[in-house]
């Protein structure tokens, strides 16, 4: 059973907002402004949080509402915002993402949008997608899985629906969790299975480093002009649980069939992937694929004696928590301690661990008395230092480290890799250990 713990406050906070989220996910968007509808500090805060991890330029908006206009509830500071956005980024889309702040208030978004485009009919051509993200319910995982649904809802309304060509072509919604690394691992597979693959949304082309110059405007992401072929794809593959509602969008509204995976992460969740690629395609496995399983599995041999007795805790979002937790737990034979997480969504109750908490980073310190090492992000170091335990890290943020996001955490090189740096972890757990004796 999930453990929610009932606290007044956030301790030592893990989860992050569901604006954080949103805004992470129209990032992966090209020529789209993230527009934060609420207090300039609200904007302020993410595009910090953001940019330190991304380490690139982090394009975003506030309509920077004050206290006069909380109070009287008036259109002005999101007409403006909007206005200001056009006229001076010219932006293709504006991903207007909403706070606690105007969400407390009760602000009805749709209906503002529609005075907005009474009363600026020029900037029809704007494609505007409003997402509810208030930060007093869900994380940055679920508001990362509203936008695109909302993108995917609003988009296809106002675009003709296309299909260019007989090749095969599947979508795949990219969870939060996905790295630059995985996705262009995901693009070369779907390429050499003769797919047509459409990646949303597309942060490796955005935020992967290689827009080597400044921007206004998040560039090289999935274009909107490909949103509409997305409505003429043949199948969707959506990978995290948090992506399934922007697939049931693309079932709904376009008949599209859908595939969700929980996980990519691991031989066995690799292996369920390739199977249903061999027979969507009929296509023979690729020899590039098949030499990295063998890889996978030879260093899962290599360092299956360095993982005996061992036992691990996790503080991520619950897609990675879930991830993460099943490969080490069912493939690598480490024992889960704790799971802590950021909101009750996900299958990460099914892991198979002593405690299973919805929480904070308190709740993780209070439950590591036999963890051999853990798993989150830069956030918990100071607790590991404390426990003197190795900290692996992974999730959101990564500000203390280069080349986060260009490492593979789904795949058999994911597989791979992970099996070496986590065998690498507690080799050296056992060799301090053995000059102790």
């Amino acid at each position: 059973m999930v453990k929610v713990i009932d606290k007044p406050l956030s301790v030592n906070p893990l989860k992050k907002s569901q604006v954080l989220g949103a805004v992470t996910a129209f990032l992966g968007i090209d020529s789209c402004m993230p527009l934060v509808h609420g207090s300039q500090g609200c904007m302020a805060f993410t595009k910090n949080f953001l940019t330190q991890h991304f380490r690139e330029v982090t394009p975003m908006q506030s309509t920077a509402v004050f206290d006069i206009a909380t109070i009287l509830g008036d259109d002005s500071n999101l007409h403006d915002g909007i206005k200001n956005v056009i006229e001076k980024q010219s932006p293709k889309i504006i991903g207007l993402v909403t706070t606690g702040m105007t969400e407390t208030r009760g602000d009805d978004t749709k209906a503002t949008i529609l005075r907005f485009r009474e009363k600026y009919p020029e900037y029809g051509d704007v494609v505007i997608v409003p997402v509810s993200t208030p930060d007093f319910k869900g994380d940055a995982e679920t508001g990362y899985g509203e936008a695109v649904a909302a993108l995917l809802e609003t988009a296809l309304s106002c675009l003709n629906v296309k299909k260019y060509n007989t090749k095969k072509q599947v979508n795949i919604l990219s969870g939060m969790h996905s790295t630059a690394a995985d996705i262009d691992w995901l693009k070369r597979l779907m390429a050499d299975f003769n797919i047509e693959a459409f990646v949303l949304p597309d942060l490796a082309s955005s935020m992967g480093g290689q827009v080597t110059r400044y921007y206004g405007l998040p560039e090289e992401g999935a274009p909107l002009e490909r949103i509409a072929k997305a409505g003429g794809a043949d199948f969707t593959i959506a990978i995290g649980s948090c992506m399934e509602r922007a697939a049931d969008v693309l079932l709904e509204k376009c008949s599209i069939p859908y595939k969700k995976f929980d996980t990519l992460t691991g031989v066995k969740a690799t292996d369920e992937l390739i199977s249903w690629l061999i027979d969507y395609t009929g296509e023979p496995v690729p020899e590039w694929v098949q030499i990295e399983r063998k890889r996978a599995v030879d260093a899962m041999l290599d360092a299956h004696f360095s993982f005996g007795g061992k036992s691990c805790s996790i503080a991520a979002e619950p897609s990675l928590a879930y991830s993460l937790g099943r490969f080490i737990s069912e493939e690598l034979g480490v024992k889960l301690q704790s799971v802590v997480t950021t909101a009750k969504e996900g299958n990460f109750e099914k892991l198979n661990a002593e405690h299973i908490i919805c929480g904070d980073m308190e709740d993780l310190e209070e439950h590591l008395s036999d963890s051999d090492f853990v798993l989150s992000n830069s956030n918990a170091l100071n607790i590991c230092k404390r426990k003197g335990l190795p900290l692996y890290k992974v999730g959101y943020p990564i500000k203390d480290m280069l080349g986060h996001f260009h490492r593979n955490f789904i795949g058999y090189i994911g597989a791979m890799n992970l099996t070496f740096d986590l065998g690498n972890i507690c080799l050296e757990l056992d060799i301090e250990e053995s000059h102790r004796i």
